[in-house]
């Protein structure tokens, strides 16, 4: 059993916290209602002041109108008076009923409903007023001493009421120092409570992580490479809680899987390692059972070839020589009876021969492709033969219209290869490039070193061959051409496996045909 529960270390961490923000809150939630609470008496205190300043106005204009009524006697003025008297009075037993109302300190009523009672004092001294104003009416004569008398009262009130809106700033001051000082204590608090929450929220963080998250997280690791495959993951915590206990009961769990995983892993490979060897030894018999049986069909087809073109050039040849002789016999003949020009005899005799050459060529061919030669390996340079049959046959490009274009790479080596077949090759390649741009075009060779083998690309952009016809361009006797036998293809074809090369065709018809050898370097 764990010695520590990590549940009720966290259920008691979350009722500190708990707690503490509850406090906060509550100090935080009564100094606000206070702060609240002072507004609203600076408020009430604010209006007080603007009913005082009021009845202070009133008294100074009073004082205004009676000198006004001193210097030049008018009832308009006395009716003033009388009306600022009558409004003055109003105002202050208001604000005195205000007053009375509020719930201050017993030294703060008794100092301002007294002074409030001053004013009222001076108020009923000034009602005077109307009765000399009265006697002012009726006799003309205003007692102008009377007046001046009265007039104190006015400038009494004028001072009271600054005496009590000085009271009313001192209550606003207090109030304002109160909400500031609760405004700093919140603050301070807000302020305090961040700082320590910040670092208890760093410190539960790097606690948190240290005994919970980055357990688990190396567990989770663990785990995926579990389910990867790997058996071989332990984890280790000092840790005395459940995650633990969870280590522990991972670790188990593991060593039991590993152990059945070796176990499956080496009877797997014993198994493997069976298949392959039955497997390997069927292929082997396998390919050198196709080997055997290519090379027979080839070799009894070579051989039937062989016996056939011999017996043909045997059968054919001496009579092909017999007419030959004759045909350049009559040719003489012709040529001294009627000459060469307008003699259809002459021409027709001229033909005879050209075919009989053809046939002959046809028998070369025929033979050389029964009869092919083993190929004799000597060092050469694989560039140097592309430039001299480029040379060769460059001629012949001129009068197609053609262009050459040599891209040979210089990483080449100098390699084995028959030299005289090898030229065969690439003269076969760029006569038949240029037979397929009758209109012109670029014939391009282009040279590179792939691995330990070189790379022979020819392309060129004529007519193409069409897709159904790739996949006959190497058998012996297929040709495109009225005139073609068919085994230009099939020779070269010959001669590159003769090297233990391969060769390959790709084109698209309008746009032109590549054909690819790659040949051996003998470095790999």
């Amino acid at each position: 059993m764990p010695k520590k529960k990590l549940g009720k270390h966290i259920i008691i961490a979350n009722i500190i916290i708990f707690i503490v923000i509850m406090s906060v809150g509550g100090v935080s939630i009564f100094l606000s209602w206070n702060i609240q609470h002072n507004g609203y008496k600076i408020k009430e205190i604010s209006e007080h002041i603007v009913i005082v300043d009021e009845i202070h106005i009133n008294a100074y204009r009073l004082v205004l109108f009676m000198h006004h009524a001193l210097i030049d006697p008018s009832p308009i003025y006395s009716r003033e008076i009388i009306a600022l008297i009558s409004s003055i009075e109003a105002m202050t037993k208001k604000y005195k009923a205000e007053e009375e109302s509020e719930l201050y300190s017993a030294s703060e009523a008794t100092t301002q409903v007294g002074l409030v009672d001053l004013i009222l004092k001076d108020i009923d001294g000034l009602k005077e007023l109307p009765s000399v104003f009265g006697e002012f009416t009726k006799t003309g004569k205003l007692d102008k001493d009377k007046v001046i008398g009265l007039e104190e009262y006015a400038y009494h009130i004028e001072s009271i009421s600054k005496d009590i809106n000085k009271i009313h700033f001192v209550k606003i001051a207090k109030f304002q120092d109160d909400s500031i000082r609760y405004m700093w204590i919140v603050l301070g608090l807000y302020t305090g409570f961040s700082v320590i929450g910040g670092f208890s929220i760093y410190l539960g963080h790097r606690i948190i992580s240290r005994n919970i998250i980055n357990p688990i997280k190396e567990l989770s690791s663990a785990t995926l490479e579990f389910s990867e495959g790997d058996f071989s993951k332990r984890v280790h915590t000092g840790s005395r809680t459940e995650i633990g206990m969870l280590y522990k009961s991972f670790n188990e769990m593991a060593e039991k899987l590993q152990e059945h995983s070796d176990f499956l892993k080496k009877f797997n490979e014993e198994l493997e390692r069976k298949v392959k060897e039955r497997t390997f030894e069927l292929q082997e018999a396998n390919e050198q059972l196709q080997r055997t049986q290519d090379a027979l069909i080839t070799a009894e087809k070579i051989a039937a070839i062989g016996e056939i073109a011999t017996g043909v050039a045997h059968e054919i040849r001496n009579p092909l020589n017999s007419l030959s002789v004759n045909i350049q016999g009559l040719l003489r003949d012709i040529k001294g009876t009627c000459g060469e020009d307008k003699c259809r005899f002459y021409e027709i005799t001229n033909l005879i021969q050209y075919e009989l050459k053809r046939a002959n060529d046809i028998l070369d061919n025929f033979v050389s492709f029964a009869k092919f030669p083993e190929p004799k390996f000597m060092d050469n340079d694989i560039n140097q033969i592309i430039r001299e049959v480029a040379a060769i046959i460059s001629p012949e490009a001129e009068k197609s219209k053609a262009a050459i274009d040599l891209s040979l790479s210089d990483s080449i080596p100098v390699f084995k290869f028959d030299r005289p077949q090898i030229k065969e090759v690439l003269m076969n390649l760029f006569q038949n490039a240029l037979h397929a741009m009758p209109e012109g075009g670029i014939l391009k060779i282009a040279t590179s070193i792939r691995g330990h083998s070189a790379v022979i690309d020819v392309s060129d952009t004529g007519m193409g061959i069409p897709e159904k016809n790739l996949n006959k361009v190497f058998m012996p006797f297929f040709s495109t051409r009225d005139k073609g036998l068919g085994l230009g293809l099939a020779i070269v074809k010959r001669i590159v496996e003769g090297h233990r090369g391969r060769i390959t065709c790709s084109s698209k018809t309008g746009e032109g045909t590549l054909f690819e050898i790659t040949l051996p370097t003998g470095n790999g």
